[in-house]
């Protein structure tokens, strides 16, 4: 059963819209002002937000702005109430980011028609970014996963492999056994981890030594972004090895270039000349892509090349990837 918060000051149509609502097989909320709607939603973490835009104490807009600061409430989808009075209010609404807004007085079953929508085209980009992951997921030379409460949600074969696992048994460790039995390493490791959650810290990016289940200590590198996932502060990122054995598909050919370049760069090259685009490659790699384009020039600019295209010629000449059927 979907849960709608209803925010809204006027107590008639709150308990009218709340109560129609309800028959029509939705578990409702309802908040009087923005105040007790930001307690409402951080407690509930509602499916939808239906909320008025003039209210005392903190208007519509205010409420709006508060939640989308907060990482486990910024992508609840929220319709506007407005009056016909407030078109500068119902466009500065929806310049923050709103999804829709239904102008008073409403016929209920037009409310009804704007709420299905919502709520489906918001399941539509849940699953658009599932099926990312789920294509990030099969990476051949990044070890991904989904990290929450010291175990992985989701990973990806690659990851069990660094470790010495098969993708079956690997389901049965936790972080906290990968970490090197060292005490205070392992404490240090999974408290700079709690303090990216609890802080919701953009990213976090840790080396360590871990255990490898037959080849003892090996060193690897993780790196993470903080999402909500399923309402809960979550890691999604990726971890490699800095063992000098790591087998990539980009050539140690580089190491006979006149300069050198780094694993991501080699890694940026290797997704480059698989033709991905910038996005593509920021999703692979879970970096923005702003951090995506300064890799780039930096390749540009090592190689005294004008354009992509010509980046992949020269790291073909060179030996950089192996062409392989796809």
């Amino acid at each position: 059963m979907k849960k709608i918060l209803i925010i809204e000051d006027d107590t008639v149509l709150r308990e009218n819209t709340a109560e129609f609502l309800q028959g029509e097989n939705f578990e409702v909320l309802v908040a009087k002002d923005g105040l007790e709607g930001v307690q409402q939603t951080l407690q509930h973490l509602p499916d939808l937000i239906l909320c008025d835009i003039s209210m005392p104490n903190m208007n519509g807009l205010d409420f709006y702005e508060t939640i989308k600061q907060i990482k486990v409430t910024a992508t609840i989808p929220l319709v506007f109430f407005s009056a016909r009075t407030e078109n500068e209010d119902i466009r500065a609404g929806m310049q923050l980011g709103a999804d829709d807004y239904i102008i008073k007085p409403f016929d209920f079953y037009d409310l009804l028609k704007v709420i299905k929508t919502r709520l489906a085209k918001y399941k539509k980009i849940v699953q658009f970014n599932d099926e990312k992951f789920q294509a990030a997921i099969k990476h051949p030379t990044l070890g991904m996963f989904i990290y929450q409460n010291e175990h992985f949600l989701y990973y990806n074969e690659t990851l069990a492999t660094i470790f010495g696992y098969t993708n079956e048994s690997f389901s049965k460790i936790s972080f906290k056994d990968l970490i090197e039995d060292d005490h205070a390493r392992k404490i240090k490791i999974l408290n700079d981890i709690d303090r990216c959650l609890k802080h919701n810290n953009s990213s976090i990016s840790l080396k360590f030594f871990a255990n490898h289940s037959t080849n003892g200590l090996i060193k690897v590198e993780l790196s993470g972004t903080v999402i909500a996932y399923k309402g809960i502060p979550s890691i999604i990122g990726n971890i490699t090895s800095l063992n000098h054995n790591q087998k990539f598909k980009i050539s140690n050919a580089s190491s006979q270039l006149d300069f050198k370049l780094s694993k991501r760069e080699l890694e940026v090259l290797e997704l480059i000349c698989d033709g991905k685009s910038t996005q593509q490659i920021a999703e692979l790699l879970f970096l923005s892509q702003r951090t995506i384009e300064t890799y780039r020039a930096n390749l540009l600019s090592k190689t005294t090349l004008k354009n992509s295209a010509a980046l992949i010629m020269f790291a073909i000449k060179n030996g950089l990837v192996s062409i392989h059927d796809g």
